[in-house]
């Protein structure tokens, strides 16, 4: 048993076009605005009418869109350095995982004192984030991260390893979550992140912690991709495939609320040092971590479940699992070996020691050491 604190976002407004609300949404939290995005969203063109809507209510918007698809200290320093410039009051996060992330860093860096790093988890003398932070709002453009909905934010540092921001305080004020916005995701985009949102509910739901509220994020969040990931996969354009991936990312997120485990941070290493999406490198640990986490016979019930929905097969056992998580990558055309994606003998060496720094695998239903991440990665080789 061990205790865990539940913390949402005050509010989420859910429905295909809710992001034409916005305005109507945030004029209680500020009217001068910086949003964080990136060129992709800015290209898709999906930024150009939430900036026309607001600024036709009289909001004065500034537009930061260097976001890297892994954010880095240096995004948020440019972005903290926009707001002050042009005495924003709000913030919103618009995009994937990494604009809503990055603006979370900005959330710490508006108002508190000192360089950012003196906030990461497990920082040396780590300060606390504190109260003083501007209203955030948070609108998803893809169904994977969860970001939306989390405490927590995944920066890279100086070093090109990644470290967490968490607080209560980083919660977003408001949450617009508009499948709309996600219609238009190219199809490698929609398997990686689904891929993400597939892992966050995977890997909390096997943690052995005692939270049925999270458990049952984690089994509907499963049963949603189950049902719709492939669907949205291969037409884009369908409403219902969109809006329960919109939902399962959500989901996800609000599962690990309970922990996550070594695929992430696996995954982690994979996006810095050989620059795989993040969804990818997710999917491609996980059928080796589950594997891996049988040696634990708990976990044996929750992979079964996990098999049964992937498969579409009742009579599924745990140890089925993998292979279906390997017939979802398949069947979204993910290389699933890390050799596909040119990752060497060399990188596994730097990333396994990287991988037993992070902050996610002290969770993993079963104890991590150097030698597993190794085994690990050339088991996934």
């Amino acid at each position: 048993m061990s205790n865990i604190t539940y913390n949402y976002p005050r509010a989420i407004h859910f429905g295909w076009g809710e992001a034409e609300n916005i305005a109507r949404r945030v004029e209680t939290h500020g009217k001068n605005v910086l949003i964080v995005s990136d060129i992709g969203i800015v290209g898709e063109g999906l930024l150009k009418p939430i900036q026309d809507t607001l600024e036709d209510a009289s909001f004065s918007v500034t537009v930061y869109d260097g976001v890297q698809p892994n954010p880095t200290y240096l995004n948020v320093d440019e972005a903290t350095a926009l707001y002050k410039e042009n005495g924003c009051d709000m913030v919103i996060g618009l995009g994937g995982g990494s604009p809503i992330d990055a603006a979370k860093g900005v959330l710490v860096m508006a108002n508190h004192k000192g360089d950012q790093h003196e906030y990461y988890g497990g920082a040396p003398d780590q300060k606390p984030i504190t109260a003083d932070v501007p209203p955030f709002i948070a609108v998803p453009t893809t169904s994977g991260t969860g970001s939306e909905v989390s405490r927590g934010a995944i920066i890279t540092d100086k070093t090109n390893r990644k470290r967490s921001l968490g607080s209560v305080y980083l919660l977003p004020k408001t949450v617009i979550l508009d499948p709309k916005l996600t219609a238009t995701m190219p199809k490698g985009l929609t398997a990686f992140t689904g891929l993400d949102a597939l892992s966050h509910s995977v890997e909390a739901y096997a943690i052995a912690r005692y939270s049925p509220m999270c458990d049952a994020y984690a089994e509907k969040g499963v049963q949603l991709i189950s049902e719709s990931l492939v669907k949205a996969y291969n037409d884009g354009s369908q409403q219902k495939p969109r809006m329960d991936m919109s939902m399962a990312s959500s989901f996800g997120a609000m599962a690990f609320m309970k922990g996550l485990g070594v695929v992430h941070s696996l995954a982690h290493q994979l996006s810095t040092q050989c620059d795989i999406p993040h969804g990818a490198a997710c999917g491609i640990m996980m059928p080796h971590a589950v594997w891996y986490n049988m040696g634990e016979p708990a976990t044996h019930p929750k992979y079964e479940y996990i098999a049964r929905e992937l498969s579409g097969d009742k009579t599924a056992s745990a140890q089925d699992a993998p292979d279906a998580i390997t017939g979802l990558l398949e069947s979204l055309n993910v290389p699933s070996k890390l050799g596909q994606w040119n990752v060497t003998d060399e990188d596994i060496e730097v990333m396994s020691g990287n991988a037993m720094l992070d902050h996610c695998h002290p969770r993993n239903p079963v104890r991590c050491t150097m030698d597993t991440m190794r085994q690990l990665y050339r088991a996934a080789l």
